[in-house]
């Protein structure tokens, strides 16, 4: 078992990628790094996980105002 956190700040982007039956959420780090992968959600599960660090993201940024 792997797991790994990063901060809210270091997310660049979030991408779905949807396969036959289950999709990938790929998360691009500002650093630069290989993304993060986290394999084998239901499509609208990959929705809602990307809908949810997008708010978080948002949230973040609107408090550093």
């Amino acid at each position: 078992r792997e797991e790994e956190s990063i901060h809210t700040a270091h997310v660049a982007s979030v991408k779905i990628d949807t396969h036959a039956l289950l999709s990938d959420v790929l998360i691009e780090t500002t650093g630069g790094a290989d993304p993060i992968r986290c394999h084998g959600h239901r499509k609208g599960d990959a929705v809602q996980m990307k809908s949810l660090i997008e708010r978080y993201q948002n949230d973040y940024y609107r408090s550093q105002k």
